[in-house]
């Protein structure tokens, strides 16, 4: 329930400190104007600047031994090149986003799960950057903090707060040296063997860690050092405590807690507006150029990776790099929204406001000036509509971005800003491709970090409108003024329109029907299923017939994704079934239903053609074993190789043993004897129905496929219910029974004559289920979870006999494919644990067969 209550309040805790710094902010720049500002920034030499942006690029390059060392805790090895390219990337990423941890992992697994690194390495990996960050962020807090107290005001009442976390963290670091030189055991997370860094390393990590921060407080410390002669000594003690803060606040890049921060320590010895137009040029110059290039070099890198598809299929590159592109479009436009909105919200240069009176009507202007800020606004949502791949969301942002640059050249003739939309939209007119999804903007469906992104967005540009025009004395009539030069009358009248515009949509979101609960397929859906399974690649879609898991259907109902719930976890049993173009939207749907349930999501069993789309997700891979396909046009029973199995369907075709398939009738007219063998079978075996993953004796589920039988005259001894698929991609099979009094080897018999009719049908492969923890690492370097898993597979007969499972099926000589389960960092055992609480039936069926 706690768990519950902080998960969604989290996102308030961000806008909370956003406005606490926004508050700080006014309070200290209250006594300064915007065109101080500005003399601010025009006061800053070229020099300075580019000089700043070497020290950028410098630093970017030190952060590389982030990755150096991780690699090295981990005992593995990447090309130079390539170690450099994935940290670059994804720190200039994670820097500007909230949730560094999740976004840099999710980066860095799309570069090094290609070079060797399991989704195990990659936590571990990551685990350990946030580690150093924090060693090397709380070293030179408590030093820095501690003895240098010459610029924070001693006053101040977060001054002595801060002096007293600075020892804290002194204390804290000589309980976790203490730890290092001490404790030679590893720590075990949820299942994960964890060691700590010796202490070589730990020192390594801390001094890189501090070099880093030195190197980054330098360059926003020469763009301050041109208006005040301080000691970087003790600049550096406030630039800690503004980071610690930024990043606390989970706000993307610590927009506003940094700055916040900064004035609030600074402003009694600095000018307000000095240090202001200095965290601005720091903001442009270490966050949102980095990012630019960021961008640009991800795209070329997966060209570059892929050129050979490029020359071949253009199509197929730019479907396989869809899953980044409209992220990075969505970022871009939101960036532009935000753009919009300040624009909006400052005032006009004065040599545009004498071409716009020799040239343009007043009407013109006004008007203009009211459609930029309502652009900016809709860019906020839209981006989210971009991020989501909805299909009216590619016609609509070419209308906005042409609105908002013909608005910005008639508004004041911002032709800087309309060159920047201008650009954007030349961009994305060729990604037409990638906006497939079908569905409604007014109701796409927002999550709680963006809903507080734009939020914050919004608060942020209305209090600078606020603060560019506190000078301007406020009166009724102010509403009511149009003029070239009333810049303050036309950001009230804006503003009034962009709070009518978000309050009508939010009692629009309100006083809307509410979204069904989750609840069990009724036999008519199950009706609606059956045609997507039967259309399916893959015949694990069956398992949707049997009815005991929530299904979440797509747009027009041509897609679905089947899943289980626990209090915590909603897991889907497998990838999502119909169309392909509607997977990526299904799984987004999937995952913002469990958000507003408080719950997390996973995927079960999934395929490896999905994999980009669980990482786009946010999510870790783990191997569970591997799936066993015979190839149905290869297979026959000569040769040595298929001996045994041809001495079996010789043995039992000598018994008079017949091979019969029944038809959905046929199956309907034999339910009792089917039942009767089926409970002799869970008799026998001291076993309960089992679920979710498997199926279960149900008439109305038997009866919607046909079943393969073997016969002793009129008696069923054996059978098996098979899945198909209309294309004949995949046969298989799901209960599989027989009787105790059944000759020896009847359920291999089975399998071969199955296979036999098969390949007389034109079916491509059979498909003989899973092999559980099979197909795992056995390098001495292997991550720990291959470890275990080797070691259960060999040693765990008195569990579940995976050996003798996978030497069963390996007798057909089967092709080995993959499967994986997709879930949130560090939280695999549990939903292992749910899953396998979820086949069973419950708690009580996981220790009962």
């Amino acid at each position: 329930m706690i768990k519950q209550i902080f998960h969604r309040i989290t996102p308030y805790i961000g806008i909370f400190l956003f406005l606490v710094a926004i508050l700080i902010v006014h309070h200290e720049l209250k006594l300064h104007t915007i065109a101080e500002i500005f003399t601010g920034l025009e006061q800053l030499p070229m020099s300075v600047i580019l000089l700043g942006i070497l020290l950028t690029g410098i630093n970017y390059l030190f952060l590389t031994g982030y990755d150096f060392l991780a690699l090295r805790y981990l005992g593995r090895t990447v090309l130079p090149k390539n170690l450099i390219l994935a940290s670059l990337i994804s720190f200039s990423i994670s820097n500007n986003t909230g949730q560094a941890l999740i976004s840099g992992s999710s980066m860095r697994y799309r570069f090094y799960s290609q070079w060797g690194l399991t989704g195990m390495d990659i936590i571990k990996f990551s685990l350990f950057i946030s580690l150093m960050y924090i060693l090397g962020a709380t070293t030179l807090f408590g030093i820095t903090t501690v003895t240098s107290t010459r610029l924070i005001d001693p006053s101040l009442p977060l001054a002595q707060i801060i002096q007293w976390l600075a020892r804290a963290s002194l204390a804290a670091l000589v309980v976790y040296w203490s730890i290092i030189l001490l404790r030679k055991k590893p720590f075990i997370i949820r299942g994960m063997e964890l060691f700590l860094p010796g202490p070589g390393l730990t020192l390594a990590q801390t001094a890189i860690a501090m070099l880093d921060l030195i190197l980054s407080s330098l360059i926003l410390y020469i763009f301050l050092h041109v208006h005040a002669d301080i000691s970087f000594y003790s600049f550096l003690a406030v630039y800690i405590t503004a980071q610690i803060l930024g990043l606390f606040s989970q706000i993307p890049g610590g927009l506003g807690v940094f700055e916040g921060t900064f004035l609030y320590l600074l402003g009694s010895s600095i000018p307000a507006s000095s240090v202001f137009a200095a965290l601005l040029v720091f903001r442009l110059v270490y966050y949102f150029v980095p990012l630019a290039i960021s961008g640009a070099g991800l795209i070329s890198y997966e060209l570059l990776q892929h050129r050979t598809l490029v020359k071949k299929n253009t199509q197929a590159t730019l479907g396989y790099l869809s899953w980044g592109i409209p992220h990075i479009f969505s970022i871009l436009l939101a960036l532009s929204g935000g753009l919009l909105l300040v624009s909006g919200s400052t005032p006009t240069d004065s040599g545009a406001l004498k071409w716009l009176y020799e040239t343009l009507p007043l009407s013109v202007v006004e008007t203009s000036h009211l459609i930029g800020s309502m652009v900016g606004l809709l860019l906020l949502f839209m981006a989210r509509a971009v991020r989501l791949r909805i299909d009216a969301a590619y016609f609509g942002i070419l209308v906005l971005l042409t609105a908002g640059g013909i608005a910005s050249l008639l508004k004041g003739f911002d032709w800087q800003e309309a060159l920047v939309l201008g650009i954007l939209m030349l961009l994305f007119l060729p990604s037409r491709r990638f906006f497939y999804r079908k569905s409604s903007l007014i109701t796409m469906p927002f999550s709680w970090s963006w809903l507080a992104f734009v939020s914050i967005v919004i608060l942020g540009t209305l209090w600078i409108g606020l603060f560019s025009y506190k000078h301007v004395e406020y009166t009724n009539d102010l509403w009511w003024r149009f003029a070239y030069n009333g810049d303050a009358p036309r950001f009230l009248r804006s503003s009034l329109v962009l709070a009518v515009m978000v309050l009508s949509f939010c009692v629009y979101r309100l006083l809307r029907v509410r979204p069904e609960t989750a609840h069990l397929p009724t036999p008519k859906e199950i009706n609606e299923l059956e045609p997507i399974v039967y259309k399916a690649l893959e015949t694990q879609s069956h398992l949707a017939l049997i009815g005991d898991k929530t299904i979440l259907w797509g747009r027009n109902r041509e897609s679905f994704l089947m899943y289980g719930t626990t209090s915590k976890y909603w897991i889907a049993m497998g990838d999502p079934v119909g169309i392909p173009e509607s997977h990526e939207a299904l799984a987004w749907q999937f995952r913002e239903a469990a958000d507003k349930n408080g719950a997390r999501i996973a995927f079960y069993q999934v395929s490896k053609e999905n994999l980009p789309l669980y990482l786009d997700l946010g999510m870790v891979l783990i191997k569970l074993g591997e799936e066993a396909r015979v190839s149905l046009p290869e297979f026959d029973l000569k040769g040595g190789k298929r001996s045994r199995l041809r001495g079996t369907n010789n043995k039992l075709s000598k018994l008079g043993l017949e091979f019969v398939i029944l038809g959905c009738d046929q199956v309907k007219a034999r339910m009792d004897g089917l039942h009767q063998v089926s409970e002799a079978w869970l008799k026998t075996r001291k076993a309960n129905e089992k679920g979710f993953s498997l199926g279960f004796f149900s008439e109305s589920y038997l009866c919607r496929s046909r079943c393969g039988v073997i016969m002793q005259g009129d008696t069923i001894l054996a059978f098996a219910n098979l899945w198909e698929t209309d294309n004949k991609e995949e046969l298989s099979v799901d209960l599989m029974r027989y009787t105790p009094d059944s000759p020896g080897g009847i359920m291999e018999y089975l399998f071969i004559q199955l296979m036999l009719w098969g390949k007389s049908q034109g079916y491509q492969w059979f498909n003989l289920g899973m092999s559980p923890l099979s197909g795992f690492e056995k390098h001495p370097l292997a991550p720990m979870w291959h470890k275990i898993g080797n070691a259960v597979f060999k040693y765990g007969d008195n569990f579940y006999n995976f050996e003798g499972l996978h030497a069963y099926k390996e007798k057909f000589n089967p092709i080995w494919q993959p499967r994986y389960l997709a879930a949130p960092a560090l939280s695999a055992p549990a939903v292992l644990l749910s899953v396998t609480g979820m086949i069973a039936g419950n708690w009580k069926g996981v220790f009962v067969k």
